[in-house]
């Protein structure tokens, strides 16, 4: 979980400079740390007022999770005058990749000051103890009140923790030098930017949050869950049905065992066969996988069952073997010590590693098996012999055989000692001549009989625990081709490519209405189309799951409120969120358990939620001043059926006769003629994906993988695009001539992304970086607009008025909540900051924003 609720304060530590007096008596530049914790409990409250104070600025690294460590404590820090780790992200957004160490303090203590932080490990870590008692290689830090606490490490604890906040105030003297020497624009520079705007964006941040989202848990997720899961089942069975169908009579168990989340395995039940394009080998028709046992379906280990007892029947050697198998995993689950008390009690030598004392414990089970189902005929004569020998005589005869005896034996002793080991010799004589014996049933039983018999020992102690076995650790599943599939996509490595992009071109949409048939059809027909459908959406609800339903119901807090971490770390400047994710929500129209339904105002309120419409497009064309795009937008149509008027012909010629219409004004009624965008939604998609492909510099080959067609289709329609929108191409070349010569691009607004590759020899590195050359100023350009609206409406005296709070965004929407009675009011606030986010360094775009939304819902899913 986040720390909005949770954790607390065990102590503070406060740097003012090289020249500030505490008036402790301590020198000018000292650092006053503050105990929190125990006895001095509640200290800190003495400085609530000053934290509070807005004329008190206060510098932070990571100010989102210190602030709300201390809100828990009952403090709202104020006088926020900004947090280094942002400040180092805006001086360099590259280094997470350039091997500088990122954006920690230690990281950036290291490489900016020259003054490496020695790592807790080094100064408070502590061997993890081994079973037996010593130390072994992993180190474990004690938790910080351990440290404070105890003596031995109070003082360092304190040295340590301290040093963190000069630390901070000279990597902001550093990093605030840095950014005044970097130019924003005019006479302006990139500290200015930051004090301006990235600074009050970052306490924009933690205000969200600590409020949170209002999520109903309890009810909605967790009956959603409960559906999926059943949806779960239902496919899961399907798909597994018609693989056993495929599967020869006798592999059932096989066929249920097969993992439908394991690429390897699917690509050689659906590929098997195919040659490697990159290593020539064939995929494997047919291979054994051992697989543990816990992670085999119930119905798969059923199904083997049956059919090993219906080979036993068939076959009793089948019956021994499996049961020897059994016997020795039964003894590899028991521990060394457990071992050796069962050799102690059986009267075996207890000296020697695991694999003697089992081997050894091995033979001695099966010989008394074979004894006790086979009693040997007494030979009266042998006996006789035996018992006429002298005491030297019979002490040599047990060495020779290897059966322990000591010097003080008696005759009698070694007399029973050697009877005992004639019968068990005889006894496997007969064992190896009947093959029909099962001697597994009786080496059980006597194991536990001596288990039984060690009332405290370590073998009572296995009995209780694990009782006796009779079962395999690992399970041997045979996964084999079916069908006569042909893979168009390949791996890295060049092995069949089982994505669901590829699972959905085989499947096809069979359950739509009517069916649409993938390319199995033809070697699988309906029947595999369908499971693969099945197989498809297995996958799609299990990323539902893990990654929407379970963690939402796990981060609700007491109040049914989820609190992400938001943070600034891309380099883009775009918004990422975690614990949960909230900026990861799945499509409306492929939201099929409309999880957004479970995002809720609370009682008596209800939800803005506002969306930029086309904002990456709209900053395309503002940026590149493409005339035609300007027109499209300024004219308000559908600039994705623009696009595909543009890049089909036949589209084209049905709009020019009036068959089909491009738009239509829905005041003025239903259209007479089909939309475009309706008659033609495939190819209208297909335009969509242009439109931001270009924006995203994505290659010919990109969007042939893509549509499914050759390159060269690919680089006949981003030739047509091209053509109806010189302007772009110009703009593009002219940015990635800017990122060679440089080595950087920048934002809307003016902030630098670093680009080294840029300059590179290598084309794969080169390549990546010129595409993110002009992908950044549209990316980091709509972060921009977000931003600067988000700190208006965050700001906005009339919404706090009102009584509206912000809670969320989400890539260019954003969600507010507040009282029902002023939603209306609200919402026209909400749209001039969102329409007019033009501030000192952000310039108004050539073409309107765009911006829906709406006001009078208590869910999101409502709202959208």
């Amino acid at each position: 979980v986040g720390p909005v609720g949770n954790g607390f304060t065990t102590c503070f530590s406060l740097y003012s400079g090289p020249d500030f007096d505490y008036g402790l008596g301590a020198e000018p530049g000292s650092t006053l740390w503050v105990d929190n914790l125990d006895d001095s409990y509640g200290v800190m409250q003495e400085f609530k007022d000053w934290f509070e104070d807005e004329r008190f600025l206060t510098v932070w690294h990571n100010y989102g999770f210190d602030r709300h460590i201390m809100w828990n404590e009952g403090i709202d820090v104020k006088g926020f005058g900004g947090d280094t780790m942002h400040m180092a992200r805006l001086v360099d957004t590259n280094r997470m990749k350039s091997g500088s160490g990122g954006y920690s303090l230690s990281a950036l203590s290291t490489d900016l000051l020259k003054t490496a932080k020695v790592n807790m490990k080094n100064i408070f870590g502590v061997p993890r103890k081994r079973k037996d008692g010593t130390d072994g290689s992993l180190i474990d830090i004690p938790p910080v009140e351990v440290l404070q606490r105890d003596p031995k490490t109070r003082v360092n604890w304190i040295l340590y923790s301290a040093y963190d906040a000069k630390v901070t105030w000279n990597l902001r003297e550093k990093l605030q030098n840095d950014l005044e020497r970097k130019r924003w624009f005019d006479d302006n520079s990139m500290w200015d930017y930051y004090w301006m705007h990235m600074r009050p964006f970052g306490e924009v941040l933690t205000d969200m949050e600590r409020r949170g989202v209002r999520v109903d848990a309890k009810e909605y997720l967790a009956g959603v869950e409960k559906q999926a899961r059943e949806d779960r089942d239902h496919h899961t069975k399907a798909f597994k049905d018609w693989v056993v169908a495929q599967y020869p009579e006798g592999e059932r168990g096989h066929a249920l065992a097969l993992n439908p989340a394991s690429a390897t395995q699917l690509a050689i039940f659906l590929f098997g066969g195919a040659p490697n394009p990159k290593t020539n080998e064939l995929t494997p028709t047919e291979r054994v996988f051992r697989v543990a046992r816990a992670d085999v379906p119930q119905e798969a280990l059923d199904a083997y069952a049956e059919e090993a007892d219906r080979l036993k029947e068939a076959d009793p050697l089948v019956k021994q073997q499996d049961s020897s198998l059994e016997m020795e995993e039964e003894l590899s689950q028991m521990k060394v010590l457990e071992l050796k008390a069962l050799c102690k009690k059986e009267g075996l030598r207890v000296s020697g590693k695991k694999d003697e004392l089992k081997v050894r414990l091995l033979d001695h089970f099966k010989l008394q098996a074979a004894v006790a189902l086979h009693p040997p005929a007494e030979s009266t004569q042998e006996y006789q012999e035996i018992e006429s020998s002298t005491d030297e005589s019979i002490r040599e005869e047990l060495t020779v055989r290897g059966l322990p005896v000591r010097p003080k034996d008696s005759r009698e002793k070694m007399l029973e000692t050697l009877r005992h080991d004639i019968e068990v010799s005889r006894g496997l004589l007969d064992l190896q001549a009947d093959n029909k014996v099962d001697g597994y049933s009786a080496l059980c039983d006597a194991l536990e009989e001596a288990a039984k018999n060690d009332e405290e020992g370590p073998l009572a102690e296995y009995l209780k625990s694990k009782t006796v076995k009779k079962v395999r650790k690992w399970v041997d599943v045979k996964v084999m081709k079916i069908g006569d599939l042909k893979p168009v996509v390949y791996t890295n490595g060049g092995a069949p490519s089982v994505t669901a992009a590829v699972l959905k071109k085989l499947a096809g949409d069979p359950f739509a209405d009517p069916p649409k048939y993938g390319t199995a059809y033809g070697s699988l027909g309906k029947e595999g189309c369908e499971a693969l459908a099945s197989l498809l959406a297995i996958g799609s609800i299990d990323t539902m799951i893990a990654t929407f339903l379970t963690p939402l119901q796990e981060f609700a807090d007491v109040d049914s409120r989820v609190h992400c971490a938001l943070n600034l770390n891309t380099e883009t400047g775009r918004l990422s969120s975690r614990k949960p994710n909230l900026q990861n929500q799945p499509a409306l129209e492929k939201d099929k358990y409309k999880i957004r339904q479970a995002f809720q105002s609370s009682p008596g309120n209800n939800l803005i939620v506002a969306d930029y419409g086309q904002l990456e497009l709209r900053l395309l064309a503002s940026l590149t001043e493409c005339k035609s795009m300007i027109t499209a937008f300024e004219s308000g149509g559908d600039f994705h059926s623009r696009t595909a008027l543009d890049m089909f012909d036949y589209i084209r010629e049905k709009v020019d006769a009036g068959e089909v219409l491009l738009e239509w004004d829905y005041s003025k009624g239903d259209p007479p003629k089909p939309l475009l965008k309706d008659l033609y939604a495939s190819e209208r998609r297909k335009a969509k994906t242009l439109n931001f492909s270009i924006a995203y510099g994505k290659t010919a080959y990109g969007l042939s993988e893509d549509w499914g067609v050759s390159k060269q289709e690919a680089e006949d329609m981003l030739k047509k695009w091209y053509d109806a929108r010189p302007e772009v191409r110009k703009w593009q070349e002219e940015t990635k001539e800017t990122a060679r010569n440089h080595g950087i691009t920048r934002t809307l607004m003016g902030r630098y992304r670093d680009l080294p590759g840029a300059q590179s020899r290598q084309m794969r590195i080169a390549g990546a970086a010129l595409r993110a050359s002009i992908n950044t100023p549209i990316q980091g350009g709509a972060a921009d607009i977000a931003m600067m609206a988000m700190n208006k409406i965050n700001s906005s005296p009339k919404l706090k008025d009102l009584g509206w709070i912000l809670l969320l965004q989400v890539h260019d929407e954003v969600m507010l909540e507040g009282p029902e009675e002023t939603a209306e009011e609200a919402f026209e606030v909400v749209l001039e900051c969102m329409q007019e986010p033009w501030v000192f360094g952000l310039n108004k775009t050539d073409v309107p924003l765009l911006v829906d939304g709406s006001c009078k819902h208590k869910t999101w899913y409502e709202a959208k």
